[in-house]
């Protein structure tokens, strides 16, 4: 998620880059520009962090909760898995793969520009051959001269006079008007957007923004063409992004605005066009909260209202949550524990087209992960590649709300597929039995709603050691038959999944939240 975050903040910067290149950026209003380079930066990173509410009304039916629970017939058992000699294919988790390798570019930059600002503030000490409160002068061989960094100004005391007075004038302006804040502030967040370009356009801006002003300060007093030639004569390349520098080149920029005639005072009000670029970002980018007032008809036209909130970062869904339930659990969120049965050496069935059990299972839970995020719901997976685990090592150990195992049936070759739907099984051996019976029931009321493929009546029971020993209430789910052609035709496409998940989860949400 902060991947996607920082996604909608560079395109923020984008769009408020390209504002400032096309209609601000030849102004003579020095001030005024520094003014929306910070705001805007500021903006870039506030917009998509906020949050908008917005309310609808929605109209159902009133349905009974499934509150009796039954049990299909023939029950079900398992052993550990203990085949070996298969290799481990793991697949790379692209997105944790890139959080991480964004995270490792990051901190190391931060790193560099530490060393950077230590590195300029030894020198400086190095060098001094004499100072007088705030001014530092250093032998004409020194690395850094003719600068300002923090509060420092830092001055060739070979110069004469003269120039020494317009070298500390300009070097004065910086530091009175703080610009050493700006300059932290922009390469801290240039470590921070480091994939972006246009943050290093925008870092430029901000330097060229400062020196005009700095111009602009010593103008009021000085010659200017003398000034313009001091420039020339002292003027460095530029190897410092910490460091104001007196005369850095390119000088280009500077000079065409030192002769350049001020801008008339009607041009201030194309800073007005801010205002709908920062709309436009808002619209674009900002997040939105759904405030949701479920009112449910009943059978005899009585009807109630309830009031729910559903806020996701990113995505808009329209999930409906009871705050008034009574929570089922002590902890303070609601944890999904989602296994993806099988994989690595353990591949089980094999479909009629030839895919492995393990895969698709993955492929499912990967997918109900996606949709139970979308709705705020904190998952936890058992495996998230093709890895073998065992058993017990997939049984949650952290406090978590439920524990779901997802598989796919089977039959074997040569033997008539019996039954090619979607079953639920629990474990009449747990010892929190009832707790379990009353997620799988809600789960199964929820799927029996869908349309599409077949959903048995009753819950199952297995003696499978997920269901018998875990200590979170748990249930397996098999999501069709793979070794029926019509189970499998539906179960391939992702859209119906996606329905499937959803159904499994609002019989999670109501579980969640009801008292015990």
């Amino acid at each position: 998620m902060i991947l996607i975050y920082l996604l909608k903040v560079s395109a923020c910067t984008v769009i408020f880059f390209a504002t400032y290149q096309v209609l601000l950026s030849k102004l003579t209003f020095f001030k005024l520009n520094r003014l929306y380079l910070l705001s805007a930066i500021i903006f870039s990173f506030l917009i998509p962090a906020l949050t908008v509410e917005s309310t609808r009304e929605v109209v159902v039916q009133k349905q009974e909760l499934l509150t009796q629970v039954a049990y299909g017939k023939g029950e079900t058992t398992e052993t550990d898995f203990e085949g070996g000699g298969a290799t481990t294919n793991h697949q790379i988790d692209w997105s944790q793969t890139l959080t991480i390798l964004y995270f490792f570019i990051a901190a190391g930059l931060m790193l560099r520009t530490l060393w950077m600002i230590g590195y300029v503030s030894f020198s400086i000490r190095k060098s001094v051959s004499s100072k007088v409160g705030t001014l530092v002068y250093v032998p004409a061989d020194s690395a850094i001269k003719n600068c300002s960094f923090l509060n420092k100004i830092i001055v060739d005391e070979s110069l004469g006079e003269p120039e020494q007075k317009l070298v500390i004038s300009h070097e004065m302006a910086h530091v009175v008007q703080a610009h050493a804040i700006d300059k932290l502030l922009i390469n801290f967040i240039a470590c921070i957007l480091w994939f972006n370009p246009i943050i290093y356009f925008w870092r430029n801006a901000m330097a060229h923004n400062h020196e005009f002003l700095a111009d602009e300060a010593v103008l009021k007093l000085a010659d200017r063409n003398l000034y313009a030639s001091l420039l020339l004569n002292l003027a460095t390349p530029p190897t410092n992004t910490i460091v104001n520098s007196f005369s850095k080149l390119p000088l280009k920029n500077r000079i065409t605005m030192m002769y350049k005639k001020p801008n008339s005072s009607l041009r201030k009000l194309l800073y007005f066009l801010a205002v709908p670029v920062v709309l436009l970002c808002i619209v674009a980018f900002i997040n939105r909260k759904e405030i949701i007032v479920q009112r449910n008809v009943d059978g005899v036209n009585q009807s109630f209202s309830s009031l729910a909130a559903n806020q996701n970062q990113f995505y808009k869904t329209s999930i409906v949550l009871n705050p008034n339930a009574k929570p089922a659990f002590k902890e303070t969120e609601v944890v999904l524990v989602l296994d993806a049965g099988h994989g690595g050496k353990d591949g089980a069935s094999v479909a009629l087209d030839g895919q492995r059990e393990k895969d698709m299972n993955l492929r499912a839970v990967k997918i109900l992960k996606e949709e139970a995020v979308k709705r705020g719901i904190k998952v936890r997976l058992t495996r998230n590649s093709d890895e073998f685990v065992s058993l017990r090592d997939r049984l949650p150990l952290q406090a978590a709300t439920a524990f779901i195992s997802i598989h796919h049936n089977a039959t074997p070759k040569g033997a008539a597929v019996v039954f090619g739907g979607i079953e639920v099984y629990v474990s009449k051996l747990n010892s929190n039995i009832k707790i379990a019976e009353e997620l799988g029931a809600g789960i199964l009321s929820k799927l029996k709603q869908g349309r599409g493929i077949a959903v048995q009546d009753s819950l199952k029971n297995a003696s499978l050691l997920l269901l018998r020993e875990s200590k979170t209430p748990a249930v397996l789910i098999e999501l069709g038959n793979i070794t029926d052609q019509k189970s499998l035709d539906f179960i391939k496409q992702e859209a119906n999944l996606r329905k499937i998940s959803n159904l499994i989860l609002d019989g999670f949400v109501v579980f969640s939240k009801r008292g015990c």
